[in-house]
This record gives structure tokens, C-alpha cells and sequence, in this order.
């Protein structure tokens, strides 16, 4: 569930901290393959037509293109964005990006979307040995709050400490949830669910809508620099939940039955997130730029630059545990995660609410992705 900077492990930033599996994290889900986070295999490119992507001719590319403009001002003012493959490097300047950006502004229609994307990009196929894709999804969870504390609403949720140095280990959750910042000024608001709040630390941002009336948005603003747990694993190495059943769901599942033992498994995550009011604003990204439902992806800044178009083709899990269907569709590289390392990794900003959260907890998919890059003159 939905933290961006987000492998700047100190620095994280929204959700896009670690997104939905960011709770689950089983080792069984590390390894040596690309789609588990080895940066060290370089993915080969395949120039393919448009033809070749799946699902092309029924995408709504409107929506793609608006996405796309948000990320052109980081693009333009940027250096040369490289991608690292075995079958040779691609690399693209500043100019080819504001070639392409320039046309995206006078795009009108889906049909001159599918049109522009056509004639100023070229897809290619991301594959090689041991880069096998992978999606996950991710959400802005909903909560209920106060700016006031009460009997109700007694879980502060806090923006980052003055005294706070990057890098440098500060206090520990526990620590924090024990009192050691009361007095300082430091909270936003008061919340009363303490597994909503963890799981909204998970996704790096949220919405609080406030018994006063009225919401807030808050977006990730830092962490403790303290080592982060993914509690489903220490569930499962507990055996407090199967191993092939840990998900978002059980979690949750679990930590609302066993009130007593919840709030030590919760703590086993040291690291603590610091939020700040974004001011009503759309979640942003590692790339800077508010995230679009849909339409943002979160993949590992180190192997892919941010602002490519990538055409995703994997399988979205049904609402409510109904089977899974086709998910095909033109989304944009805007954000990063803690868990999202290696080539043909990638992860679905979904959107908001806590019905969409649902669906981002089991998703968990394999497919294949390809990557639009700019054709050169």
C-alpha cells in the first residue's frame, strides 16, 4: 500500500514508501532475478510495433498523454535520460523529450493521443535473462480524524522533528508512540484506528477526513532513518499466518483479532513516517509530480529514468475476491518505492480510498512491459 524518494531508504518519499506489498515483503519474494530486485542485470530492449503491445487499440491514450504532460517540465529541464540494457544503451537528450512534449501539447483526443504516441515514439519489448516483470499496486488510503485530541481520537500523527538529520538514526516507533515528541508542537491531527495510521506510514501519504469537518491530504515528509520490517514476513516466521496467505488482507485481519500482540508486531518496524498538509493537492511522486490513478507507475529510478510512457500487460485482481481480468493500458514512470528494485519491476498507483486499497493489497502479478522511447530525427 501505496512513499516516493522511496529507495532513499532515509528519504523516502510518497507512498509510495513501499507500497501494498511493502507490508508483505516474504523472502520467498527476494532473490536473484530481476523482477526481485537484482540492479545489477540489465534488461535487453526489443524494438516492437505498436501492433505487437496488447490491449493498444482499446486504450483511452487521452488520459495517458495528460499524465505524460505532467512529467514534460521535468523532462525538458533535465540532462540525457539513459537506460542501461545488454543489447546497448538508450539514451535520449533533453531535446528529443522537448520535441515530443511540445506535440503532446496539442493532442485533443484519444484518437490524436494514439496518433502522437505512434509517430514520436518507438516501443520496445523489455525482456532478457533473468528480468521477468512484475506488478504490485498501491493506494491513498482514507482515515478518520480530528485536529483535536479526544477519548476518540488519541493517535497522533506527526510532521517531521526540527532536530531530525538525514541519515541519521532518530527515535524509534516505539519510542515515538510512547510519548517522546509530545509537547514538541509536532502534530497535524489525531486519528483513532493505529493499524490505519501504520498502513497509511506504508503508503506514504493519506487523506484524514475530520470529524470537524473537512479533509486533509498528507504526504510523506521523511522518516526516522530507522530499519524497516515487513510484518507480514514476521507473521508468517511466527506462523501466526500461513506463508502462501499473507497479504495485506490477512494482515489487517490478523492485527484487529489480536489487539493485545498487534501494537509489539507493529513496532517491529522501526521506521516511522512524518507527514506534512500538502494543502488539499494530488499525492506526489518521486519524480516531483502529482500522481494520476491509473496512469502512474513506480518503478526503480536506478534502472529506468522517470517520465517514460510504459505499457503494462499483466492481470488486475476483481473487487471483493472476484478473478482477476486484464489489465492493459499506457501508464507514466512518476515514482519509486522502498521494494521496487530491478528491471520489469513496477507498481500501480491505483488511486484513492479504501475500496481501491482492497484490490491494491492482493495485486501481485506477473505480465510482460514495454517501453515508448522517443524516436530520434
Amino acid at each position: 500500500m501505496p512513499l516516493s524518494g522511496r529507495q532513499l531508504l532515509a528519504i523516502a518519499a510518497p507512498r509510495w514508501v513501499f507500497g501494498a506489498l511493502g507490508l508483505v515483503a516474504l523472502a520467498g519474494c527476494t532473490g536473484s532475478d530481476g523482477a526481485s530486485g537484482d540492479r545489477t542485470i540489465r534488461p535487453s530492449l526489443a524494438s516492437v510495433a505498436f501492433s505487437e503491445l496488447p490491449g493498444w487499440r482499446d486504450d483511452n491514450l487521452a488520459e495517458a498523454v495528460a499524465a505524460f504532460r505532467r512529467s514534460c517540465p521535468r523532462l525538458t529541464a533535465g540532462g540525457d535520460t539513459r537506460i542501461p540494457a545488454d543489447n546497448g544503451e538508450r539514451r535520449n537528450t533533453a531535446e528529443d523529450w522537448k520535441r515530443v512534449c511540445q506535440g503532446a501539447e496539442q493532442v485533443r483526443d484519444a484518437r490524436g493521443a494514439r496518433t502522437f504516441f505512434e509517430q514520436n515514439f518507438q516501443a520496445f519489448a523489455v525482456g532478457g535473462q533473468g528480468v521477468e516483470p512484475k506488478y504490485t499496486a498501491y493506494y491513498e488510503p482514507d482515515l478518520r480524524g480530528s485536529r483535536a485530541p479526544s477519548r476518540r481520537f488519541t493517535i497522533p500523527i506527526h510532521k517531521k522533528p526540527s532536530d531530525l538529520q538525514a541519515g541519521k538514526p532518530y527515535l524509534t516507533r516505539a519510542e515515538i508512540e510512547n510519548g517522546a515528541l509530545r509537547g514538541k508542537g509536532l502534530e497535524i491531527a489525531w486519528v483513532e484506528d493505529p493499524i490505519g495510521l501504520f498502513e497509511m506510514q506504508i503508503q506514504g501519504g493519506g487523506r484524514i477526513a475530520l470529524i470537524e469537518g473537512g479533509s486533509l491530504r498528507l504526504g510523506f515528509d521523511g522518516t526516522n532513518n530507522r530499519p524497516y520490517t515487513a510484518i507480514g514476513k514476521v507473521l508468517a516466521d511466527e506462523g501466526a499466518i500461513p506463508r502462501d496467505q499473507v497479504t495485506a488482507q490477512s494482515i489487517r485481519k490478523w492485527l484487529q483479532a489480536n489487539p493485545q500482540r498487534s501494537r509489539d508486531v507493529m513496532r517491529r518496524n522501526e521506521r516511522y513516517v512524518f507527514f506534512k498538509d500538502t494543502k488539499g493537492a494530488g499525492p506526489v511522486g518521486a519524480q516531483g509530480v502529482t500522481l494520476t490513478s491509473g496512469r502512474s507507475l513506480a518503478i526503480d529510478a536506478a534502472v529506468m529514468p522517470y517520465g517514460i510512457p510504459v505499457w503494462v500487460d499483466t492481470m488486475r485482481p476483481g473487487a471483493g475476491g472476484a478473478a482477476r481480468t486484464p489489465y492493459r493500458r499506457l501508464m507514466v514512470a512518476q515514482d519509486t518505492g522502498g521494494d521496487i528494485k530491478g528491471p520489469g519491476r513496477g507498481d500501480i498507483y491505483l488511486g484513492s480510498g479504501n475500496a481501491i486499497g482492497d484490490i491494491a493489497g492482493r495485486f501481485n502479478s506477473g505480465g510482460r512491459m514495454f517501453l515508448l522511447l522517443p524516436k530520434k530525427n
